[in-house]
């Protein structure tokens, strides 16, 4: 007996895990909270009786498989001829638990009469094992075999992509073969690629059968022993298999016995447990992957509980047996769907003991199963008991009652894995609700479907095109999470199913704005684990930290990405010190945008004290909604949930001029070229866009579109859409047909567009040269338009009584013309007449063209060319004749000096004024716009009154000699050819020149490249050159002369081809210089004239914005006399800041800004209509274009009924010269041409038909052959 414990201690190797701290306290969970415990054999009983009396005692094989020497109990002798587990063993200590070396891997040793409760108390409570969302019970063959290698692959990416979706348990026999081999390596290529994910996977293993096991056995260490970490490899025995190490957790089962690996249905039962662990209510799916006569078994179990089964087709044995027959058998099932008195009832399961009824159902298919289940059970000792209890099971599988629960996939069909395998799931909560008459919960499979991303099966089989039985903290849940999880399909069913956004993210209050809900928000822009890991998600870069813990936080993010001169739209437009500068540009006194739907159309002065209803308010409240999410799914980069968002959206093409410009924004921010072109193209195709979504406006109606692509939007921070185009550099968005309309618009303001005649020119001169007094007379002014005003009328409807109203008096008030937009926008189509009672209409309309014609940025651009014209040459003459030294009995200063010092002074005043004018609403972004944005021109101009008041300075003081008061006259006179320069500024209107003054302002950056490149060469040549000629340094002094004569100058000849006596053959030769720099300084122009002459419209269009912008809030009048515009607009700012009257006098905007709350309203709606049908295509992946979607017959149709009636006696005039012959050997062709295809129709349906004949012959599909139809439908 001695010595068979020592060899029982050689043999069982004792890992040193009692001794170390668990966390958690494992030791004292398992022994005493859980009582978790073993299973061991008492009793010897020889397997198979002795028939060699020389066989020694120690090496017979007990019942439960173990030798006499390896029982690790005190073993007795038993006198009954057959060994039973429930007789001759129990439950001892545990001994056996911790983690497998290296792998970090959870394990315990248990019995297999342990309660499936206790060890999901383990997982969750011990282990603290993450709570699953979905368990996937993994079962097949056990030995090695042979997938195809598609369907390895797509059976490997399914589970994967279904254990990641859902957070799913993966459960499996745990044993390095078959299939679970399969599964463990691909949780190990997955590890590999992804180490930070995570894949729960957990071994239902049997004790006896884990090869090794002696390793896992737990021993206390002796005082001061070294402890040998290498385990006793054992040999390999039949019924023994290594643990899969790619595992996380293993149970393993311990039934007393060694080898084999039957448990039973235990893992059915632990899976269910843990399923409804706490009350909860965790999917469950069998997949089975090929497989015998134990896996057949398993799925008896599974499907007995309710847990559906996949059956992946093509992997061999059973799913290959079991997928034939349900396939043949569907026809049966089908036919006798709706059963009579005297048939079966198939919503009725028929237990595998009543075996004659199962057997009658299948009678006709009994000997081909018998035969199937033959053939997948050779190679194992299946005794005829054990075969007709597996054709009990098969047939369980096959009744209707079941059969719902199982799929099938295969690589024909549609779906991928993981799609069937959440189809499965549905189908069988569906079964199991109406089988207990409950309803389903919906909540549970829709956070699945989220997960999974099957929107297609959850509107079948969940949705169902209803969400009013979930709770409202259900579908918010519901929703948000399918934000975070960028599940856009979701979100577009949620919002068409009416699910109401607004109170989500807006806090309804009573007789107040609605209130953002910033909280909520900010768990959008915060709860982005996911998307941090991406390389496009820039927003932490952008802001500098993870997360966005305030509004303000978020506005300045926007500002940084689109620009300054947006007002904040989450907190006050003015914080802090910038509240000085609001004084001094003239800003409105703005609410928080986000705050108020009233403010969404703000500073209309008609209907500021309007209250709106609350559907109305509603409304507007989620347009604020969507442009919340909008923005957040553009910072976020969730593109497709972008387009989503932009589908319910009324403000569309502003939006996506934003989103292009926040993505040119984050090129900056990009670390990686590759990161850099995804962005570049993102920011293009929004661009492509908003470019077809205004020529869809435009081809509805073209002066509609021209408004909406200038007008204000409130809720974008008071942006328009030209203006966002042109900081985003979209030259395509400002070279479009509407935008040149509209720019045509603005520049002849009042007056009629498209003034090209001649004789109209000369009108247009005369009116200039009478400094407008002919105006009225001469020029053509938009003419005034009655509109039909509903709107008001509604409304004093409304708000009046109104008796005995007569209907002419009606028609007058219904027909009037009245203020559409604000004076100080742009409101060139608001034409309105002024209304006195003491002066007549005529002399009304006169001053009012009058007016009209010296606010037209057109006729401001003449009068500032002529005037300026007239200061170059009084500058010119002051130079070259009136530029004297002043002395005493002489005038030191004349008259065209006086001119010229007033003249600059008052466009340097004019300079500052339209500094202080620009968008942005900072310093630092209107230094920035003015210096960086524009510093070519705008250096120039800064350069050009530098110079002046440096050369005016020295003028009065450097009096003393003609040699020094020459400098101020070479100041003066370099001053002067700036200025000449200048006046090419004035050409950039015209479509020819402009485009070439691009050129050359490109060129002139070229030539400083170029000189920077040769001074470069010049310096380094000629200071190693020198360095290794001179060496005693004779001739060279440090001095800037002696360097530059004896360093720079001899190496600047050498460039010309001199080499020795440079100054003197240069100067006899000045016509030999090489030709290399004149051809590297060509290249550079060709290359920029190139790239500006392939875009040369659209580089004009854009420029022309730029001046046209200018002119636009420019003075009236021009220097000299502009001073006095400038001495009333700041009387009137003086005014508008100390007075109670700051709403009726604004700064001139280059927006349209609408008088009422009605226009805004209206180009909204109008926006959103002609949209619609593209930004609709955007969500099919396939977008239209805008000349596909609107035709031009819309805008026939909205033609007046004076122009229709016309068009209509022309067309009745026309048709009765056509030539009825031809029109009817037309229609002969065409019927003969219809005929032909109906012929060939008819030939290829016969060839089709003879080709599935000939498929179904050789039984190439499992599936019926399609029926054809004749393709004749029409009589003749």
């Amino acid at each position: 007996m001695n010595n068979s414990n020592h060899n029982k201690s050689n043999n069982e190797y004792k890992l040193d895990l009692l001794s170390r701290k668990f966390d958690d306290d494992w030791t004292h969970a398992i022994h005493q909270e859980l009582n978790i415990r073993r299973r061991t054999c008492t009793t010897f009983i020889p397997k198979t009786p002795s028939t060699n009396n020389h066989t020694s005692r120690s090496n017979i094989q007990c019942g439960c498989n173990r030798l006499y020497r390896e029982h690790s109990w005190d073993v007795m002798n038993g006198d009954e001829p057959v060994w039973n587990r429930n007789k001759h063993t129990k439950s001892a200590c545990n001994n056996a638990y911790g983690f497998i070396p290296n792998s970090r891997t959870h394990y315990i040793r248990c019995d297999i009469e342990t309660q499936p409760n206790i060890l999901a108390k383990l997982m969750f409570d011990v282990w603290k094992v993450k709570f699953p969302r979905l368990i996937m019970c993994i079962i097949g063959g056990a030995k090695y075999f042979k997938l195809n290698e598609r369907l390895e692959r797509e059976f490997i990416k399914g589970i994967i992509q279904a254990a990641l979706k859902a957070d799913g348990w993966i459960v499996t026999t745990g044993f390095r073969t078959g299939v679970v081999q399969l599964v463990g390596e691909a949780i190990h290529d997955h590890k590999v690629t992804n180490p930070k994910s995570h894949i729960t996977a957990i071994g239902c293993s049997k004790w006896g059968a884990t090869r090794n096991r002696e390793a896992l056995i737990l021993k206390k260490p002796s005082i001061n022993s070294n402890i040998d970490v290498s385990i006793n490899t054992s040999k390999n025995e039949k019924g023994q298999q290594d643990l899969e190490p790619n595992h996380t957790h293993f149970l393993l089962l311990d039934d007393g016995t060694y080898y084999g690996y039957d448990m039973g249905d235990y893992r059915t039962r632990f899976v269910t447990e843990v399923s409804k662990y706490n009350g909860a209510n965790v999917p469950i799916v069998t997949i089975v992957v090929e497989g015998g006569p134990d896996t057949l078994s398993a799925i008896y179990n599974d499907l007995r509980v309710g847990i559906p089964i996949v059956l992946v087709d093509g992997s061999g044995r059973i799913p290959n047996l079991l997928a034939n027959f349900l396939t043949c058998t569907e026809t049966m099932i089908n036919r006798n769907e709706k059963p009579d008195e005297n048939s079966t009832n198939w919503k009725e399961v028929i237990d595998i003991e009543d075996t004659e009824r199962l057997r009658n159902l299948f009678s006709r298919y009994e000997e081909e199963i018998r035969n199937g289940l033959k053939a997948i059970s050779k190679g194992s000792r299946t005794s005829d008991k054990q075969m007709d209890q597996l054709f009990n099971y098969f047939l369980y599988c096959l009744q209707p009652a079941v059969r719902s629960k199982i799929q099938i996939y295969s690589l024909e069909s549609n779906h991928d894995l993981d799609d069937i395998i959440f189809e499965a799931i549905i189908r069988a909560k569906e079964k199991k609700s109406s089988e207990i008459n409950s309803e389903l919960d919906r909540g549970q499979l829709l956070e699945l479907a989220l997960a999974w991303d099957a929107i297609e099966i959850a509107k079948e089989h969940i949705i169902k095109d209803d969400l009013n039985d979930l709770t409202s903290e259900t579908k918010d849940k519901l929703f948000f999470e399918a934000l975070i999880l960028d599940r856009p399909q979701f979100v577009n069913t949620f919002i068409k199913l009416n699910f109401n956004l607004s109170e989500m993210f807006y806090e309804k209050q009573i007789n107040k704005p609605w209130k953002l809900k910033w909280n909520q928000l900010a768990k959008l822009y915060n709860d982005n684990d996911k998307k941090t890991k991406e390389r496009l998600y820039l927003l932490e870069k952008c802001h500098g930290k993870n997360q966005i813990d305030s509004e303000y936080e978020l506005d300045r993010v926007l500002r940084k990405l689109i620009g300054d001169y947006m007002i904040p739209i989450y907190t006050h437009s003015v914080v802090g010190s910038l509240r000085c500068w609001k004084f001094c540009c003239g800003y409105p006194q703005t609410a928080r945008i986000s705050d108020s739907c009233a403010c969404l159309h703000m500073n209309n002065d008609d209907n500021e004290s309007e209250i709106l209803n609350p559907e109305e308010a509603r409304k507007e409240v989620q347009e604020l909604v969507y442009r919340d999410l909008f923005i957040w799914s553009i910072l976020t980069n969730r593109i497709e949930m972008s387009k989503v968002i932009l589908n319910y959206m009324e403000t569309r093409i502003c939006a996506l001029l934003i989103a292009s410009k926040i993505f040119k924004s984050y090129f900056n921010f990009a670390v990686d070229n590759e990161s850099k072109d995804v962005l570049r193209s993102q920011a293009d195709q929004f661009e492509e866009y908003a470019n077809e979504c205004l020529k869809c406006c435009y081809n509805y109606d073209e002066e509609r579109a021209c408004e909406i692509a200038i007008r204000r939007i409130n809720i974008f921070g008071g942006l328009s859409c030209l203006q966002v185009a042109v900081d985003a550099d979209d030259k395509s968005f400002v070279g479009q047909p509407c935008c040149n309309q509209l720019l045509n618009n603005i520049w002849y303001d009042k007056m009629e567009p498209f003034q090209s005649a001649i004789s109209q020119r000369i009108r247009l001169l005369l009116s200039i040269c009478t400094f407008g007094l002919l105006a009225p007379v001469l020029v053509s002014f938009r003419k005034e338009q009655l509109v039909q005003n509903m709107f008001f009328n509604e409304r004093n409807r409304k708000n009046e009584l109104i008796i005995n109203e007569k209907e002419e008096e009606k028609q007058k008030f219904n027909l009037r013309t009245y203020k559409r937009l604000n004076d100080y926008g742009i409101n060139y189509s608001d034409i309105y007449m002024w209304r006195s009672n003491k002066c007549s209409k005529s002399y009304l309309t006169y001053f009012l063209h009058l007016k009209h014609f010296h606010e037209s940025p057109i006729v401001k651009y003449l009068f500032n060319s002529i005037s300026f014209i007239i200061f170059l040459l009084l500058f010119s003459y002051y130079l070259l004749f009136d530029f004297q030294i002043p002395k005493n009995e002489s005038p030191s200063i004349h008259g065209a000096e006086i001119f010229v010092i007033i003249t600059i002074t008052t466009m340097l005043i004019e300079e500052i004024r339209q500094f202080f004018s620009q968008d942005h609403r900072s310093i630092i972004g209107k230094l920035t716009n003015y210096f960086v944005t524009n510093q070519f021109f705008n250096l120039i101009h800064v350069t050009s009154y530098l110079l002046f008041y440096i050369g005016l300075i020295l003028r009065f003081t450097n009096t003393n000699s003609e040699e020094t008061f020459s400098a101020a006259k070479i100041v003066l006179a370099y001053d002067l050819e700036i200025w000449f320069i200048r006046s090419l500024g004035f050409l950039g209107i015209a479509q020819k020149m402009g485009p070439k003054l691009v050129m050359i302002r490109k060129m002139t950056i070229d030539l400083f490249f170029f000189t920077y490149i040769i001074l470069i060469a010049i310096i380094a040549y000629g200071v190693a050159s020198r360095t290794m000629y001179n060496y005693n340094n004779d001739i060279l002094s440090f001095n800037g002369r002696s360097i530059f004569r004896n360093i720079f100058y001899p190496t600047y000849y050498l460039l010309y081809g001199n080499i020795g006596n440079e100054l003197n053959e240069l100067d006899a030769n000045p016509d030999s210089s090489t030709s290399i720099s004149t051809h590297v300084l060509l290249a550079f122009h060709i290359f920029t004239f190139e790239s500006v002459q392939t875009h040369t419209d659209l580089v004009w269009r854009y420029e022309r914005y730029m001046l046209i912008r200018a002119y636009f809030d420019r003075p009236p009048l021009f220097p000299p006399f502009i001073i006095i515009t400038h001495i009333i607009e700041l009387m009137k700012l003086i005014f508008r800041h100390l007075s109670n009257h700051r709403n009726q006098t604004e700064t001139k905007i280059f927006k349209m800004i609408g008088a009422n709350r009605q226009v805004d309203k209206d180009w909204s709606e109008f926006e959103c209509y002609a949209t619609n049908l593209y930004v609709r295509s955007l969500l099919t992946k396939q977008p239209l274009t805008a000349s596909i979607l609107v035709s031009s017959k819309i805008r026939q149709e909205q033609e007046s009924l004076s122009n229709i009636t016309s068009h209509n006696s022309r067309f009745q005039s026309n048709i009765n010269h056509l030539d009825m012959k031809t029109i009817m050997e037309e229609l002969s062709s065409l019927r003969k041409a219809v005929l032909d295809l109906r012929t060939y129709s008819e030939e290829m349906n016969r060839y089709m038909q003879w080709m599935m004949d000939a498929m179904e012959r050789v039984k190439m599909s499992k599936e019926p052959k399609p029926r054809l139809k004749s393709a004749i439908i029409t009589d003749n």
